[in-house]
């Protein structure tokens, strides 16, 4: 198959670091799926993991990657065969049973990130555990790859971590990026009072159509003056 692989550590999107290549195609575990490629985003991990984290012992070249949608072409031994054909959206982040880093203390349960510890989604083809696609049918798969690590982070923030509930005042500062549109989504399916900034009028006004209720210009004054006029 080829892959769009990160060739040596640098920014990975220069031509001399991620080149197509040709890759093995990958085999499935028995309790994996194989998924050929529709659509694959790029996502911030991306640089990271081409430019090299503190902590991983990266080798090269490499298959970055976390946001992909695509068709399920075959199955693990342990895997319904239901699965076969369906359009699927990955969740890259998969549970462990033991930290990954034995000397760092996180909140458990520690994950492995396909595209991070494991080859990623950036290729024709690429596996998965069966328990980390989900069906999303007719969706466009354009769609279904970039909803995916960005709505996933943005939901573990704001239901996972701060219990959001409905009737509640959120703040999202720097409105345009992919996790700050996705919380953006999430606090307007909770029916919160959102609130928003950037440094760019298009942004906030493309915000103010996608549901934000307030738009804060931050253009070199003290925005959190307005922010909290705002809130009482």
């Amino acid at each position: 198959m080829k892959a769009a692989a990160i060739h040596q550590q640098g920014t990975p999107v220069a031509q001399n670091v991620r080149v197509v290549r040709d890759w093995p195609d990958p085999v499935p575990g028995p309790n994996d799926v194989l998924v050929r490629t529709e659509a694959a985003a790029m996502n911030h991990l991306d640089l990271w993991v081409g430019r090299g984290l503190p902590g991983f012992d990266f080798t090269y070249p490499r298959i970055s990657g976390s946001d992909a949608s695509g068709i399920v072409e075959a199955v693990g031994a342990d895997v319904d065969t239901s699965w076969i054909g369906q359009r699927i959206v990955l969740n890259a982040a998969v549970p462990q049973p033991e930290p990954i880093r034995p000397d760092v203390a996180p909140a458990p349960p520690d994950i492995r990130m396909i595209g991070e510890h494991d080859p990623g989604c950036q290729a024709e083809y690429f596996t998965a555990p069966a328990r980390n696609v989900l069906a999303i049918g007719d969706v466009d798969p354009v769609d279904g790859a970039a909803f995916a690590l960005g709505h996933l982070t943005a939901w573990r923030m704001l239901h996972t971590r701060a219990r959001l509930q409905p009737g509640m005042t959120i703040l999202i500062t720097g409105i345009g990026g992919g996790v700050a549109l996705a919380r953006l989504n999430i606090a307007r399916h909770f029916g919160c009072e959102i609130i928003v900034t950037s440094r760019h009028q298009w942004k906030l006004d493309r915000a103010r159509e996608l549901g934000a209720h307030h738009a804060v210009l931050d253009d070199g004054e003290d925005w959190s003056k307005v922010v909290r006029g705002l809130t009482g």
